[in-house]
């Protein structure tokens, strides 16, 4: 009765210990589609994906593999020039992540184009482009996996930190050299010392009041119209409605703003700063009384009107800000 026990206990182990035919063919699922990933993105950083290969490769079990996707709709006719921005920086951020020192099948990048997947897009309920998700390893996507592109903007280092908070993967953005910033510093300092130049013998113009004042507004009125902010975080220029086809110049939110926003901002204010101007010269100038009183007019139109409209820009931004000035 002994020995019958023992070899019952020895079966049950040895079949424990063995793997399953479901578990083997799990197990080399998974491998094939890890090697199916692996030598596409040898190819590309970016996997193009379309439904079938959506469904197969990331909707489908298993997978022990992170996939970052970038909805997008590429083709000239859907007008999408943000799209196409985006994915110069997610092509930036893909490439970083390949040719790294720290690569590894923990995490792919794909693209899923509305030309090419429209099924996917309506699978996902989803109605705009571009969007970046997430698909972890294990689970379903969560809020957070939904990358905020309004807020964020889409340059790769701040993809970059969304990814790493979401898959703790750290990626270093690598980005391709750009000569265009020092070749335009070289024009600007060779057009600065030919000017020097030619004027050798009458540098009155560098002691010039007026000269410096300009200069210093100009840099001024850059900085405080917000290119810094979009230098940082790389917003669209603008952002169009895909199901009305309206284009918005100016972010609905106070978190985030368009580039075209920075610019009306800068002209707006440039406006102020020269009905101001115009103010001063009216009440301090030696001209005739009639042209300071048409420099007065101009100068009081010129503050009123665009003060107005940068303060409607301030409230549609701040929503309940109180206070108005001629437009509501």
């Amino acid at each position: 009765m002994f020995y019958k026990l023992l070899i019952v206990v020895f079966l049950a182990v040895c079949l424990q210990g063995t793997p399953s035919d479901g578990q083997k063919k799990k197990e080399t699922l998974l491998s094939e589609k890890v090697s199916q990933m692996m030598e596409w993105t040898s190819k590309r950083a970016v996997i193009r994906l379309n439904g079938e290969k959506f469904r197969k490769l990331i909707r489908a079990p298993p997978r022990n593999y992170s996939v970052i996707i970038m909805f997008t709709a590429l083709q000239p006719q859907r007008q999408c020039a943000v799209c196409k921005q985006a994915d110069e920086e997610y092509q930036i951020l893909a490439n970083s992540w390949r040719y790294s020192n720290a690569f590894t099948n923990r995490i792919f990048f794909a693209m899923v184009d509305f030309d090419e997947g429209s099924d996917v897009f309506q699978m996902l309920n989803m109605n705009s482009a571009p969007t970046f998700i997430n698909f972890p390893a294990k689970g379903k996507p969560k809020r957070a996996d939904t990358y905020e592109l309004q807020v964020r903007g889409f340059a790769a280092e701040q993809l970059a930190r969304w990814v790493a908070d979401r898959t703790d993967v750290h990626i270093r953005v690598i980005r391709p050299p750009n000569y265009a910033g020092p070749l335009m510093l070289g024009l600007l300092l060779a057009f600065i010392g030919s000017l020097a130049y030619v004027r050798r013998n009458n540098l009155e113009f560098l002691f010039n009041k007026n000269v410096w004042a300009f200069s210093a507004l100009c840099f001024v009125l850059i900085m405080t119209s917000g290119q810094m902010w979009n230098h940082i975080r790389g917003p669209p220029y603008a952002h169009k409605n895909p199901n009305s086809g309206q284009v918005s110049y100016i972010h609905g939110s106070s978190q985030a703003q368009f580039v075209a926003e920075t610019h009306i901002v800068l002209l707006f204010n440039a406006a102020v700063t020269l009905g101001m101007v115009l103010l001063h010269e009216a009440a301090t100038s030696d001209l005739d009384v009639g042209k300071r009183k048409i420099m007065c007019v101009a100068g009081i139109g010129l503050v009123v009107l665009f003060f107005s409209w940068l303060l409607s820009i301030f409230r549609a931004k701040y929503h309940g800000y109180p206070y108005s000035f001629l437009l509501g």
